[in-house]
């Protein structure tokens, strides 16, 4: 007698029978029993679906009842191997994380790290054992292989920093409040012709390669973290420079860390003060009290959203996280950098012919006579600043 196969199916992902090592299935965890190498669908784990929507119930009945209701307007849905998940949108955090509660259920395949969190008070701080790599879905947008960090007892399945939010040219948020919609301008990365930093060096120029510094544990992990953003953002790159700057870690008036490049040693030694002149702040000051309708505007990393030239990349060189990078964009700390920045923003001012427009430095007041006026300027400003 001949058997027909035809019509077998496999018992690990239900297509048509395969060799074992051909099948889709045989890298794959089922989110229902946590084990690998087949699909949920085919699970045939006992009582493993009516399991999973227990925890699954008891999980969210725990999450929803720890989350403070205020946040529910900042949630959105979000899809973690199809399992739905309350995202919270926080335009605060630089980077994204998931509930260990949640990546447990999911059964979650994890990595280990050692990385410190910052709250909001920097002396609240979290540390990290554990991350994960997920595919997450969002509305219409799928995020691949995203890097979760796993923190115990968040107040929602996942919060959605800025590694994702950076992604999109806006963000909208519907609050249902009274009042009319509040935007906030910032500029992302500017597209401004690329300004000269080291024109005018003394004549006894050299390269200087600065002596590494030791730093503590904790700041190395915070210095590495800092270069894999501006890695990403694009306002680093690795570098083969004969200049060598060492970084230092400062704390601002809110005691927050921040990397900072210590210059004064390498080509500040070397450059000569470009004489561009600075707004004065009493004139501008004068000038705005002729107007009674203001927006005040605080351009986001300014020196980092200006290009610097090809050729003098060079001189912004420094050691960080045992390699050695050089900025694409204006860096804090050169001797020139304030008044590279405000020739660039003075000549978009004159070249898109701004009225109502003050700029010292990064801080940008918008103003008019009347309401219609005000918005008129705000409008023009918001054009180049799109345009640019």
């Amino acid at each position: 007698e001949t058997k027909n196969y035809s019509k077998r199916k496999c018992f690990f992902c239900s297509g048509p029978v395969h060799a074992r090592k051909n099948c889709p299935a045989v890298d794959v965890e089922c989110h229902t029993c946590g084990k690998k190498g087949h699909f949920s669908t085919v699970c045939r784990s006992k009582n493993s679906a009516a399991c999973f929507q227990e925890k699954y119930e008891n999980y969210t009945a725990y999450i929803t009842a720890a989350a403070p209701s205020s946040l529910q307007k900042a949630m959105v849905t979000a899809f973690v191997k199809g399992v739905r998940a309350d995202a919270l949108i926080d335009t605060g955090s630089s980077i994204s994380f998931i509930n260990e509660g949640f990546a447990n259920l999911l059964n979650l395949r994890k990595q280990h790290c050692k990385q410190t969190v910052s709250m909001a008070s920097s002396s609240l701080k979290s540390q990290v054992k554990h991350l994960t790599r997920q595919t997450i879905r969002i509305g219409e947008c799928s995020y691949r292989n995203l890097e979760l960090l796993i923190v115990k007892d968040l107040c929602a399945d996942m919060i959605i920093g800025h590694d994702v939010l950076q992604m999109h040219s806006s963000l909208g948020l519907a609050f249902g409040g009274p009042k009319q919609t509040l935007k906030i301008c910032s500029v992302a990365e500017a597209t401004v012709p690329a300004v000269p930093l080291f024109t005018n060096l003394s004549t006894e120029c050299k390269p200087i390669a600065i002596r590494s510094r030791k730093h503590s544990h904790e700041d190395e992990l915070f210095i590495a973290a800092e270069v894999k953003k501006l890695l990403r953002e694009g306002i680093i790159e690795e570098s083969q420079s004969p200049w060598r700057a060492q970084v230092l870690i400062t704390n601002n008036t809110n005691h927050k860390k921040r990397m900072v490049i210590d210059y004064s040693q390498t080509i500040n030694r070397y450059t000569q003060l470009d004489a561009y002149p600075l707004p004065n702040i009493e004139e501008v000051v004068t000038k705005i009290s002729n107007y009674t309708v203001f927006s005040t505007i605080d351009l986001q990393s300014a020196y980092h959203q200006v290009p610097i030239l090809s050729q003098e990349k060079k001189y912004t060189a420094f050691e960080a996280a045992r390699n050695l990078y050089q900025f694409t964009r204006v860096p804090f700390g050169v001797t020139n950098g304030v008044s590279a920045f405000q020739r660039t923003i003075d000549w978009v001012i004159r070249k898109e012919e701004l009225s109502g427009t003050f700029a010292y430095i990064d801080d940008i007041t918008v103003c008019g006579k009347t309401q219609e006026d005000h918005d008129m300027n705000l409008e023009k400003f918001m054009h180049a600043v799109n345009k640019y």
